[in-house]
């Protein structure tokens, strides 16, 4: 849930960039438990 609300307050445009771009990128310290972008769509 926390994923989601920050990306409505990103600039991205889609989800997917901004899941593969930034989320697995720069925030697995704070998310060491991340699913892959398919896992995540599915649990939304």
């Amino acid at each position: 849930m926390t994923i989601v609300i920050a990306f409505h307050q990103s600039g991205y445009q889609n989800f997917d960039t901004y899941y593969i771009h930034f989320v697995r990128r720069y925030l697995t310290n704070e998310f060491p438990k991340l699913v892959s972008y398919m896992r995540i769509l599915k649990l939304m």
